[in-house]
């Protein structure tokens, strides 16, 4: 626990006062990642999920088709997801946890899911069992300015950043608050985000403001 004195922050530019009442602050210590400065009263979210890698079942599949270059999408989640064909032309997807999330799907057209790609038919037509892996790899755990357009899970945001930090060289250890009573007017938040979209779920968080 960092002492409460750091109500008070000496930035880069201006001194900004950001927490109120008395909530309990809690920190920890974050990777920034490079290439911006980060502002203390900063929202961050941390990139959970990596790249996507898609291919054919290990034992092979019936069917000659392909499916495209694999892309995550908003609440994407590490592991293998499984587009698995119950006909020649359709197919379901199942997460990673066991979960079928898209029950009947087509082949020839882009599915957009947590993950997104598409199976093309080939000349040797699909049958059922037929299957495709996709594994979303653990993201860098680096912390950055939430977005709502993020996919790497940085688009949820979970901390706000205690002190400035210049990042614009290289990665930098940094302190966040997980916790805690903030200014609203004072937070920082990143493209798509405010205050009101982001309430509940830093709520959810102990994360509160006003």
């Amino acid at each position: 626990m960092y002492e409460r004195a750091s109500r008070t922050v000496e930035a880069l530019n201006a001194p900004k006062t950001f927490i109120r009442g008395q909530a309990l602050l809690r920190t920890r210590k974050v990777t920034l990642l490079a290439g911006a400065i980060y502002l203390a009263a900063s929202v961050l979210g941390i990139a959970t999920a990596g790249t996507a890698s898609a291919a054919a079942k290990p034992a092979g599949n019936t069917g000659n088709g392909t499916i495209s270059a694999p892309t995550v999408g908003q609440r994407v989640k590490t592991g293998a997801y499984t587009a698995r064909l119950t006909s020649a032309n359709t197919f379901e997807v199942i997460d990673p946890e066991g979960v079928v999330i898209e029950a009947a799907a087509a082949t020839g057209a882009a599915y957009a899911g947590p993950v997104g790609f598409t199976i093309t038919p080939g000349a040797n037509a699909f049958v059922a069992g037929d299957a495709f892996i996709i594994t979303v790899a653990a993201g860098t755990s680096k912390a950055m300015l939430a977005t709502a357009a993020a996919t790497d899970g940085s688009q949820s945001p979970s901390l706000v950043l205690a002190y400035d930090a210049d990042a614009t060289a290289g990665d930098v250890e940094a302190i966040a608050y997980e916790s805690g009573d903030f200014v609203k007017e004072q937070l920082i938040f990143g493209a798509g985000l405010t205050a009101d979209s982001t309430r509940e779920q830093l709520r959810r968080l102990n994360i509160t403001m006003g």
